[in-house]
């Protein structure tokens, strides 16, 4: 509960992140900065073993991944461009290999049968509860990856996991703790709201241009435009071979030789009485000996006794038929009594966790194979998709090849393959706003679209795959570095914020003034305080941060009172009437307090690979790498 309510209500744990994780970063001569320059181009060292560029590239390119499938469409591919997030990447790289090498010091050392096995017990690779082999090659093929590479990998990172583990399973957090941060989380107030809205303020407000001018002037910061691109680009899939039609006798051997691909299995038809267990088990088995009996003495009377008699609500109206259904489909108990049975046969009564039920075998339809004629038009798009496979494989290779060598236009394989090239205007690195655009200009392709190569000089990105067969060429067609945002088109925006602004000015004055007057006693006509809601920092409700905390911060004993703060809509006179805290339960503290010391551990973990690293003589060496000064 705690970790989500973290989760949720970040800013009001701010400070619990101050106190127990942010000071284990802080560790003065970790790590140095060389002002010397690397002989070989080195970012950073560990053990006088250079880490390089591609070494940090491929760092961050896996945080990107792990960005990307945690956070879908909130992604932008610009999330590790500061330098702080630089800086965050090359120490995570140091990181690593000064584990490694810690690794290697003190004989830790994963064997290569017991990482198999690990790797054979992953959830990702197992099918029906088995290791499956066709999932684990797919996920290596997919990810560029060797079996033997991927092996040593878990090798490799479980060592690491070992040498940090023990550190951050060894935490403790305090009881004490535990309950100063549930008083500060449930904390109860009771408030009443009265807002004074912003119109009657605006309506009186003007700005002209000369005052938006000269905000806009003071301000440029505020108006810069990031670079910004117009991008044409074609897609390549299967679908672009999907206009070969097979001929009859290519359709008919295909039927031949797949004949368990049409193949139907056998379905049963039943009709059923059900007798629940509302009067005890003895008196439902009893109803059903005797409706069994019947039905067995007259089995045409079977639908009619169903129909009185069964409380099956779904069946009972139809005679207790089920319809056809395969083997499976019903509850175990019930459907091996149907499926032992023959055709005709009634049997029960038959215990289900739904009470007895006597059961007809109406209709049998065995196993068999589909008709020709019923599965040639699946069979004819079958082989324009296996064709149209078969046709891309050898095309995608050729279509890579044509965008790089000629890489200043994409009419090539526009022509080649009668590709419709798509355009789109306003691109940014942060990502694309058109949603039918977003799959096809992913991270890389906008990371290549936006590297030198295709910014200055105007070439195809290389053919990317941004997703299973399907591949992305495209070209910047029109550059627009970054720039201030022209006045003229900033004007009435910057009005329109100066307004507002001005009449929350003079709303927060007036404001300030009649709680002047409500703390001196003073009845004051036109000021009407909503009903009293109650609010804390883990349930603020409909109420904003700023509130919240406004309300949270007014000392107990100055209660009730009366504050004032900015809200959306207008500027808020707050009633603060009373205080609450209920007594927290045993279970939620100790559940608490497991998960403080989870964040105290990784507080630990974090000291410890800064400790790792100083003692490895991790060093940065270009300052571009370096944490910003604040």
């Amino acid at each position: 509960m705690l970790l989500e309510v973290f989760r949720t209500h970040k800013r009001w744990l701010m400070f619990i992140a101050m106190v127990l994780v942010i000071p284990s970063f802080v560790v003065t001569g970790i790590y140095s900065y060389n002002r010397m320059v690397s002989d070989d181009g080195a970012l950073a060292k560990v053990d006088d073993e250079s880490i390089l560029q591609q070494d940090f590239d491929e760092q961050k390119r896996k945080q990107l991944d792990s960005l990307r499938s945690r956070l879908g469409d909130q992604f932008r591919p610009n999330m590790l461009e500061s330098q702080d997030a630089r800086a965050m990447i090359l120490r995570n790289v140091m990181t690593e290999r000064s584990l490694q090498a810690e690794a290697a010091k003190e004989y830790v050392e994963i064997t290569e049968a017991t990482a198999i096995e690990m790797i054979k017990s992953f959830p990702a690779f197992q099918k029906d509860g088995k290791f499956s082999r066709d999932l684990y090659e797919n996920y290596l093929r997919g990810t560029g990856q060797t079996d033997e590479y991927f092996v040593y990998t878990i090798r490799r990172d479980i060592s690491r996991q070992l040498l940090a583990g023990g550190v951050a399973r060894s935490s403790i957090a305090p009881l004490t703790l535990a309950k100063h941060v549930n008083v500060l989380l449930n904390e109860e107030r009771d408030v009443k709201i009265h807002t004074i809205g912003l119109e009657k303020y605006i309506e009186k407000i003007t700005i002209s241009d000369d005052q938006a001018r000269a905000y806009w002037k003071d301000n440029q910061k505020k108006f810069e435009l990031p670079d910004e691109i117009d991008v044409e680009y074609v897609v390549f899939t299967p679908d672009l071979f999907k206009d070969v039609e097979p001929n009859e006798e290519e359709i008919r051997a295909f039927y031949e030789q797949n004949q368990n691909r049409f193949k139907v299995p056998e379905k049963r038809r039943a009709s059923h009485i059900l007798i629940n267990f509302e009067k005890g088990k003895e008196a439902a088995l009893k109803k059903a000996e005797s409706l069994l009996a019947q039905v067995k003495a007259d089995p045409k009377k079977f639908s009619q006794i169903a129909r009185k008699n069964s409380q099956d609500p779904g069946s009972a109206a139809s005679g207790g038929d089920l319809d056809f259904f395969g083997k499976g489909m019903m509850v175990p108990e019930f459907d091996e009594a149907v499926f032992k049975a023959k055709k005709g046969d009634i049997v029960g009564p038959v215990q289900t966790s739904f009470g007895y039920h006597i059961i007809y075998v109406t209709d049998i339809v065995p196993e068999h194979i589909k008709p020709f004629k019923d599965c040639r038009d699946e069979i004819v798009a079958l082989y324009k998709e296996q064709e149209a496979q078969k046709k891309f494989a050898e095309e995608a290779e050729n279509f890579t090849n044509t965008v790089y060598e000629q890489s200043d236009s994409l009419e090539g394989v526009i022509n080649k393959y009668n590709l419709k090239a798509v355009k789109l205007e306003g691109v940014l690195s942060s990502g694309v706003n058109k949603p039918g655009h977003r799959h096809f200009l992913n991270a890389a392709v906008l990371e290549a679209l936006f590297s030198e190569e295709c910014l200055k000089e105007k070439r195809n990105t290389q053919a990317i795959e941004v997703a299973s067969n399907t591949l992305v060429s495209a070209r910047v067609t029109k550059y627009r570095p970054s720039h201030v945002e022209d006045f003229d088109s900033c004007k009435e925006r910057i009005k329109n914020d100066l307004i507002t602004q001005k009449a929350m000015d003079m709303a927060q004055a007036d404001g300030q003034k009649l709680i002047a007057d409500l703390k001196a006693g003073k009845k004051l006509k036109g000021v009407k305080f909503d009903e009293e809601a109650t609010i804390s920092r883990s349930k603020p409700g409909m109420y904003t941060y700023p509130v919240v905390t406004a309300v949270m911060q007014v000392p107990v004993k100055k209660l009730p009172t009366v504050i004032g703060v900015q809200g959306d809509i207008g500027y808020m006179l707050v009633s603060v009437e009373k205080s609450s805290i209920k007594p927290a339960e045993k279970e939620r503290l100790a559940s608490d307090q497991a998960e403080l010391a989870m964040m105290l551990g990784r507080a630990d973990e974090s000291a410890y690979y800064a400790a790792v690293r100083a003692k490895h003589d991790a060093t940065v060496l270009n300052k571009d790498y370096l944490f910003e000064e604040k």
